[in-house]
């Protein structure tokens, strides 16, 4: 059976709850991050924030009560708006519902809850710590491992 804790990323890039949501971009451009996890001051992860929600964001809400911005002309409403907002702490623009996989989920139930919650990215928690992450190419890249393979032809 493939589980989460032989597919995660180990490698945790996060911010504190202090961050804002300037520290929050930087972050995730400097490494390159779809996602990044917000910990409180003991370390436990208290969310996350994509660039999914930074984007939601920085639409100036007149724009999303139309649901439509294909008649903007550019891109300067979005990041005028955006840079009004890059001192605010990034904490106010967590997410609230978003799930969490344990180490000992398995890869199908991670490809699952990835599929129906329309995510990129999950973190995987384990006694309020995040140990790492899960994405849909971890998910996908499992058919390039042929000892898995092997071995799941043997249960």
């Amino acid at each position: 059976m493939r589980l989460v804790r032989d597919y995660m990323h180990k490698d945790i890039t996060s911010v504190n709850e202090d961050s804002t949501l300037g520290q929050v971009i930087r972050v995730m451009k400097l490494h390159r991050l779809g996602a990044v996890p917000i910990v409180d001051k003991q370390g436990h992860c208290i969310g996350y924030i994509t660039a999914r929600d930074v984007l939601k964001i920085a639409i100036p809400d007149y724009i999303k009560s139309i649901y439509n911005t294909s008649f903007m002309a550019n891109m300067d409403q979005v990041t005028n708006h955006l840079k009004g907002m890059l001192n605010e702490k990034a904490v106010r623009f967590l997410d609230g519902e978003y799930v969490f996989l344990n180490p000992t989920d398995t890869m199908s139930y991670a490809a699952d809850l990835l599929n129906r919650q329309k995510r990129t990215i999950l973190p995987v928690i384990e006694d309020q710590q995040q140990v790492g992450w899960i994405t849909k190419i971890d998910i996908i890249s499992m058919a390039l491992d042929p000892e898995e393979e092997n071995n799941d032809k043997h249960d």
